[in-house]
């Protein structure tokens, strides 16, 4: 007996084994830790679809793009609920979102939690925000030594909505804006964009003086000859939806028939409040014009006598615009367009402060709008299919405040011109503009 009470042998077994049980338990109370940080991923990466989708609702609500299709008929809230139950996290009883994968029962003690909100401001900074809530709430197993009885787990996202602070007056819709010569462009209340993917989706081309002071946008890159030209371009942005797709689209429809005369012989321009028709063939141009114009043929403005007034100049069917001799012409586009009663009243309010529009088809001559010295162009001048050559606008006669942008399917500067959105922005006409949506939180 006494040699078994002084035998030794085992005391290590022993101690280990008391020293394994409190090891064990750390063990298994850290693979329950990293259970609920596998659980805070999942509701973290639940949150952050939720404010993004909520917030591309929100986008779409608060300034639809035109051309972009945006479906508005469910709620910010539902949309930011229903991308969090495909995502696994819905409320209790609430899984009939489409494409939801949350099941239809949970464990017992086991609760979800989905909250969305619109936000004015956020971390003390005013704007559009949406913020989405997710937690999940369940019982603490070993770590109930530590006190805890249930963990609630929860995961807050925060997506903002922000459009471009100067929206651009040029927008190239699918090949570049390019400056030929010298040409000085005076833009400061807007910037100059292009939708093209090329290197040189904005390009500078021979003087190194040329100077641009508007911030500019391109979906591609940025080239010059020389100089410092594209110090002030944003590259490879995203694209710029054309604001007025629509009306290309409804003015592409047109036909004689929805005129009412059904076709205008007469060898004078006659506008559509005056004549009710449209003019087909080359009309010779009063010097004041006044009202909104419907060309079906082909248009010279030549180095004539000088053209001006308030007007709108509308190209359908193949008609098309082109102007020679360097003439003088100082137009002012109509506030309120008229047009045939098969143009609705959303697609006449895409025409307000239109100056120019010519659906040419095309062509590597393209459109050319310009004048003399002493020409202005002050509204919108859309040519969506084909490049315009432009160069208008230098003259000091010019209003100082105005709706002068181009929006077409390539865009070349070939003179000094001055380009200002301010009045396109209080008349409420479509101007080319985003809003881009990002987590910041």
């Amino acid at each position: 007996m006494r040699n078994m009470l002084r035998c030794r042998r085992g005391s290590a077994a022993f101690a280990t084994v008391v020293a394994l049980v409190p090891l064990i338990g750390m063990m298994a109370l850290g693979g329950e830790a990293g259970s609920w940080y596998v659980t805070k991923q999942r509701a973290q990466g639940a949150a952050d679809a939720a404010a993004y989708a909520g917030a591309l609702r929100l986008a779409c609500n608060n300034a639809p793009q035109p051309g972009v299709t945006c479906n508005n008929t469910q709620t910010v809230d539902y949309r930011g609920k229903q991308v969090a139950a495909q995502n696994s996290f819905c409320n209790s009883g609430d899984t009939s979102y489409p494409g939801a994968t949350c099941a239809t029962s949970l464990p017992q003690g086991v609760s979800k939690l989905v909250q969305i909100a619109s936000l004015t401001s956020w971390n003390g900074t005013a704007g559009t925000f949406v913020q989405a809530t997710v937690s999940q709430q369940q019982p603490a197993y070993l770590a109930q030594v530590l006190g805890l009885s249930t963990v609630n787990i929860v995961a807050t996202a925060v997506a903002s909505v922000d459009s471009l602070a100067k929206p651009p007056c040029v927008l190239a819709l699918k090949d570049a804006v390019t400056f030929q010569g010298s040409p000085t462009v005076s833009s400061p209340t807007c910037g100059i964009s292009s939708d093209s993917s090329a290197s040189n989706a904005i390009g500078f081309v021979g003087n190194s003086g040329i100077q641009v002071n508007a911030p500019s946008y391109t979906v591609g890159g940025c080239s010059q000859t020389g100089g410092t030209q594209c110090t002030g371009v944003l590259t490879y942005q995203q694209p710029i939806p054309d604001p007025l797709s629509a009306l290309q689209t409804a003015i592409g429809a047109l036909k004689t028939t929805d005129f009412p005369n059904g076709s205008c012989s007469g060898s004078t321009a006659t506008s559509y409040e005056l004549g009710a028709c449209y003019n087909a063939g080359n009309p010779s141009f009063p010097s004041s014009l006044s009202g909104t114009y419907y060309f079906m043929g082909n248009v010279v403005l030549n180095g004539g006598a000088p053209i001006s007034g308030t007007a709108t100049l509308i190209f359908f069917g193949g008609g098309t615009l082109r102007i020679t001799g360097n003439p003088q012409i100082q137009l002012t586009a109509m506030k309120s367009p008229a047009g045939p009663p098969t143009l609705s009243s959303a697609t006449k309010s895409l025409m307000t402060d239109l100056l120019i529009y010519d659906d040419q088809a095309y062509s590597k001559q393209g459109v050319n709008i310009s004048g003399n010295s002493g020409s202005y162009f002050n509204g919108t001048v859309y040519v969506p299919n084909t490049p315009v050559t432009y160069g208008g606008n230098s003259s000091s006669s010019a209003p100082t405040t105005g709706c002068y942008q181009v929006i077409a399917y390539a865009v070349n500067f070939s003179g000094n011109t001055k380009l200002d959105n301010s009045k396109c922005k209080s008349d409420s006409a479509a101007t080319p503009n985003v809003q881009t949506v990002r987590l910041v939180q």
